[in-house]
């Protein structure tokens, strides 16, 4: 079992499969990667995850880039042990003829990111015009029976905040579950896009049926008359960061305590590669000292 010194049980890992990506959208984090020089293989991958299991791990999230972009996806996930819980974060643009496929190698839900349901505020975000590829993605993953999806939809100031309504509702009428995502501003250009969730937040809970404490990040979820809503608030929000529970593989193949650093990086692929399944080991165990809440910093 892997638990860090400030009492935190790593449960989760998400791995950044690629950091290639079909899209460019403005405000993308890129789960905190720089560019690499290296691509893990999906025999790779499956060592790593299977060993990440041996020690407690037990949620897999599959990240990019666009993970729909390796043509190995389904090998990767159909190696993967069938106890872990297997989710996926995409764009859903590459998912019409494939999602049956991925359902079949063993992917369990996903999340898709979707910022609108405007078609030009869409190629304004994403720089492309692929809003009825992602739309006809969503479907085929429903079609498929990946349950539950999840909408991300990161607020940006002055240019989809005022969708949030339309888009519960669009949730609500496909059975689907809304997050809304505070906008991490990792330049100072996107500073003017930040909106602060609070006021949205404040109305959900007058609204809501039911609230519920989720233990990653303590994020909650409110249960509306119709639909449910997940709110991510990492910013200046201590909480988010004391319950975080999971590591993060990078696609070059280092092992990563938290999205917001980039110096205390453990090179698990170098272990891999050297034929030393212990020294993959130490790598989970030395990054999991490393792990400390960002705020915990400041």
């Amino acid at each position: 079992m892997l638990v860090d010194r400030f009492g935190r049980r790593v449960k989760g890992l998400r791995i950044s499969v690629t950091d290639r990506c079909n899209l460019n959208c403005f405000y993308c984090h890129r789960e905190g990667c720089l560019h690499g020089y290296r691509e893990m293989t999906a025999e790779e991958i499956i060592k790593i995850v299977e060993i990440a299991k041996e020690l407690g791990i037990e949620e897999v999230k599959l990240t990019g880039g666009e993970p729909a972009l390796r043509e190995d996806l389904e090998e990767i996930l159909g190696g993967m042990p069938k106890s872990l819980e297997i989710s996926m974060t995409t764009n859903a643009t590459l998912l019409s003829d494939r999602a049956d496929k991925l359902a079949d190698a063993g992917l369990r839900r996903i999340n898709v990111d979707l910022p609108t349901l405007n078609e030009e505020k869409y190629r304004w975000i994403t720089g492309k015009h692929l809003l009825k590829q992602a739309m006809e993605g969503l479907q085929a993953a429903m079609d498929a029976g990946l349950r539950p999806i999840k909408i991300n939809m990161v607020l940006l100031n002055g240019i989809n905040v005022d969708e949030v309504e339309k888009m519960l509702e669009f949730c609500a009428d496909n059975g689907l579950v809304l997050q809304l995502i505070e906008l991490l501003p990792v330049n100072d250009g996107l500073s003017k896009f930040w909106y602060d969730l609070k006021p949205i937040e404040k109305k959900l809970e007058e609204s809501a049926t039911r609230i519920e404490q989720r233990e990653m990040h303590w994020r909650k979820k409110y249960v509306m008359p119709r639909g449910e809503v997940e709110i991510v608030r990492p910013m200046h929000n201590s909480e988010f960061c004391l319950h975080c529970n999971r590591l993060r593989l990078t696609s070059d193949g280092y092992l990563k305590p938290c999205l917001m650093r980039n110096d205390n990086l453990v090179d698990v692929l170098g272990a891999l590669r050297s034929g030393n399944s212990g020294r993959v080991k130490e790598a989970f165990l030395r990054v999991t000292e490393l792990r400390q809440p960002y705020f915990a910093d400041e």
